[in-house]
């Protein structure tokens, strides 16, 4: 049993060590960010209103009244109601809700035609031919074009019909060199509820142009 403990310890210690000199030969490089960290989404309390900023990103959004920030790792700021109970104790599944709701913002810094340009191209292509969206929908996927603060976007469903039926929604936004990402995991008992958030959640976002 402690032979385990060992084992697990010093695998532990190789991923620390293994991160540790990725971000030192990245500090070194002077390489730019590709997706912006936590710690650059600012909350304000503004009365009775918590304001999000994001300065470097130019973005701002209001948090969902009587939410709560998690730190969940699956997007750049995540928010849930209190009483969120999560479907499956998992860590890459935290967001997907058997009660309450969840939304995540993530930015991603992606110039279009770089080697860092994973979803930029991707989403603006359907953007400006939302034609090319019909013969991607099916029982499963669902895309259309939305706006958010005025800019078209990106609206992508995956549907899941079986075990914890629900939807996950995704809108991407690509504009001035970045990806802005906002989610939200519509399952379990509450998901017309949180669908209701997200809506409201999406017309508190300001992006700057």
């Amino acid at each position: 049993m402690e032979k385990k403990y060992i084992y697990i310890i010093m695998a532990c210690l190789v991923l620390f060590l293994s991160i540790f000199i990725f971000w030192i030969m990245n500090k070194e490089k002077n390489e730019p960010l590709i997706i912006s960290p936590s710690y650059s989404f600012i909350v304000s309390e503004l009365g009775d209103i918590s304001l999000v900023e994001n300065e470097e990103a130019g973005l701002k959004f209001v948090i969902p009244q009587d939410w709560e920030v998690t730190n969940d790792l699956l997007a750049s700021f995540s928010m849930r109601t209190k009483d969120f109970i999560p479907f499956k104790d998992n860590p890459s599944s935290a967001s997907v809700p058997k009660k309450g709701c969840w939304i995540g913002a993530t930015v991603r810094y992606e110039k279009e035609g770089s080697d860092n340009d994973y979803y930029f191209s991707s989403n603006k292509y359907y953007i400006d031919n939302p034609e090319d969206l019909e013969e991607m929908n099916s029982d499963t996927r669902a895309y259309s074009i939305i706006e958010v603060d005025g800019i078209n976007s990106l609206k992508h469903e995956v549907i899941n019909n079986d075990n914890n039926p629900g939807r996950a929604m995704l809108i991407w936004i690509p504009i001035n060199d970045k990806v802005y990402l906002f989610e939200s995991d519509l399952f379990g008992e509450d998901q017309e509820e949180c669908k209701t958030h997200f809506d409201n959640f999406l017309n508190t976002v300001s992006i700057k142009k």
